[in-house]
């Protein structure tokens, strides 16, 4: 049975609870980290740890472990359940409800971490490329709250109850201006002339970990990167798309449903910086 770590203590699942007064299950007040784990180890941990303490500040919660008692606990969470190629998700909320619209002016927090074995996508996908449609049931969040990785994730699962309708592997959002942002669960690249570009967050778009990863990746191969704000046209007129997230990784896209079809997926920088990801990541850095 699944062990998991709540505020400080290893417990089973059965007996994993939390208040019914938690502020995420009561306004989706809270913010999370989704992270994978190699060879045990949780990849791009002080990533996570200080985009997670960024967002615990602006909706002002406490964050009740410092960087290196982050780490031990996200360890110790997926050594307790014997994993080594792991899914872990860690969840940060205040608990009291709120009387009107004051809010309580001393909150305890919870702090929830499950680690799961990962069950990524079959290898064909990354073979022959990820199909995927436009969200059409919701628009994005606006760019001052898609910045935040909260709980607060309703416009995502409607999301992705479309795209699993529409039996895709993945959406893409655009915002009220008709700009692609990324889809629901990961940021979005597309490769034209040999030119890396992806949507700047000002459009509205999660700051991914794996997209700043892969930003980096791609200046070390001598990619040229660019952010810029794109159209349903760039994805018709780009040489190679891909998808990027933590349990995503690099991702390539064959198709676009009603937009854009590409012949060679993945294409030449796509296979580069998967490999690139790949070994990062083999290597445990």
């Amino acid at each position: 049975m699944t062990k998991i770590y709540i505020n400080g203590k290893i417990v089973s699942e059965a007996s994993a609870t939390i208040s019914v007064f938690d502020r995420s299950y009561l306004y989706g007040e809270g913010a999370f980290e989704t992270m994978r784990a190699y060879k045990g180890r949780p990849a791009f941990c002080d990533m996570h740890y200080h985009r997670l303490k960024n967002n615990c500040e602006k909706l002002k919660i406490e964050l009740p472990l410092d960087e290196y008692a982050f780490e031990h606990a996200v360890v110790k969470t997926i050594n307790v359940n014997k994993l080594k190629d792991a899914y872990v998700r860690v969840t940060v909320s205040p608990v009291g409800m709120s009387m009107g619209i004051s809010r309580p002016p001393k909150l305890s927090t919870n702090l929830v971490i499950i680690a799961r074995p990962f069950k990524g996508r079959p290898e064909s996908t990354y073979a022959d490329g990820a199909t995927l449609v436009m969200v059409e049931s919701v628009y994005a969040d606006d760019p001052e709250m898609a910045e935040i990785k909260s709980t607060n994730y309703l416009t995502k699962m409607l999301a992705r109850m479309e795209v699993s309708e529409k039996k895709a592997d993945e959406g893409i959002f655009v915002n009220r201006k008709g700009l692609i942002l990324e889809a629901t669960a990961a940021n979005l690249f597309i490769v034209k002339n040999e030119c890396l570009i992806t949507p700047p967050l000002v459009d509205g778009c999660l700051p991914g970990i794996t997209r700043w990863v892969v930003m980096g990746l791609a200046e070390n191969l001598h990619v040229p990167v660019e952010e810029a704000s794109l159209r349903p046209q760039d994805l018709k007129d780009a040489d190679e798309i891909f998808i990027t997230g933590s349990t995503s990784e690099v991702l390539p896209v064959r198709e676009v449903r009603g937009i854009t079809r590409k012949k060679e997926t993945p294409g030449a920088i796509t296979m580069r910086l998967m490999r690139a990801y790949k070994e990062l990541v083999s290597a445990g850095e």
